[in-house]
């Protein structure tokens, strides 16, 4: 994922589930301040968690938004410059990275990425911003 995001030029569009990975985190503010469009949407069970990445982002002035209108809004993707889209089962989380069985596919096609791009746009548009909160 990490690589995905130091890859983009233009745009990243990330939707999570759970999002607690710093390095990914990390990556996300890098880009947004070398000049990428940085967006992320997240499930609501960031909303009041004690920590999450969604949170340290919003912080950092990097638009975040939380869609509550799902019981688990289970999603797990990011498209970057509309041309590339990483999915699959992995949570952006340390336990992820380390403990679980997890997988990921990057896909370098321009048409899955318009599909991802236009399922994001729709979550985001139904989705609530995430001020900061300290």
């Amino acid at each position: 994922m990490v690589h995905t995001i130091e890859s983009a030029h233009s745009s990243i569009r990330m939707a999570a589930y759970s999002f607690t990975s710093q390095p990914i985190a990390a990556a996300l503010l890098a880009a947004r301040k070398r000049g990428i469009d940085v967006r992320v949407v997240v499930d609501k069970s960031n909303a009041k968690a004690r920590y999450t990445a969604a949170t340290f982002l919003a912080n950092q002035g990097v638009p975040v938004r939380v869609d509550y209108r799902y019981a688990i809004m289970h999603d797990k993707f990011i498209v970057a410059d509309g041309a590339t889209v990483e999915t699959g089962s992995f949570n952006y989380t340390e336990s992820a990275a380390k403990r679980n069985a997890e997988n990921v596919i990057v896909l370098h096609d321009p048409a899955m990425a318009q599909r991802y791009g236009k399922e994001w746009e729709r979550l985001w548009g139904e989705s609530e911003e995430m001020g900061p909160r300290y």
